[in-house]
């Protein structure tokens, strides 16, 4: 199949959606349901299997589900021309799920390690993987960055206006310091640091 097909086809289909969002308000409709594509949102099993290092296999299939939710971010971002701030919101988000699936690994994995700590939050948490020399200093400051991020969740507490502040680039980010972790800690799995 050619680019300029692709590129035939997805004029098409941008085309009819507008149509059919013409005929939906057109017409009063409240719902309309379009069939995700197939094969996009990969399985709870695809993703359980990636994440040997998570001993809990309740936390270990709630991780799983956010991660399928990431492949429907992903697609979304790809896929479709959304524009200014409902694109920001939407990378913000997908941000923030990130950091909603690190700090829960992170938190697992500090427990692990640290069974007698009775408090451990996100920073303590990649602390204690520095200290059992499972991450870099360096990955605690992306690990943390991503957690800024994600606590900009709090809108109550922003002292300014969101716009122009993400970038797909760090959503693409976010998907690497996350896929970095995931590896780092499976090898510290492998090798029984874990």
């Amino acid at each position: 199949m050619s680019i300029e097909y692709i590129e035939y086809i997805v004029n098409q289909i941008s085309n009819l959606f507008q149509e059919l969002e013409y005929q939906i308000e057109k017409n009063k409709l409240e719902k309309v349901e379009i069939d995700f594509p197939k094969g996009v949102i990969r399985t709870a099993d695809f993703y359980r299997s990636r994440l040997t290092f998570i001993s809990d296999e309740v936390l270990k299939t709630n991780i799983a589900y956010h991660l399928m939710l990431s492949d429907v971010y992903r697609w979304i971002l790809n896929r479709f021309k959304i524009y200014l701030v409902a694109k920001e919101m939407l990378i913000k988000e997908g941000i923030s799920l990130f950091g909603n699936i690190l700090e829960a690994v992170l938190l697992h994995t500090a427990k692990l390690l640290k069974p007698d700590k009775e408090k451990i939050g996100f920073s303590k948490a990649c602390t204690i993987l520095v200290e059992e020399g499972i991450i870099s200093k360096e990955m605690k400051k992306e690990l943390k960055w991503v957690w800024s991020v994600r606590c900009k969740e709090h809108l109550a507490s922003l002292p300014e206006r969101e716009y122009g502040k993400y970038k797909l680039e760090d959503y693409n980010r976010t998907v690497l310091i996350w896929q970095s972790l995931e590896e780092k800690l499976r090898d510290a799995k492998q090798h029984g640091k874990i």
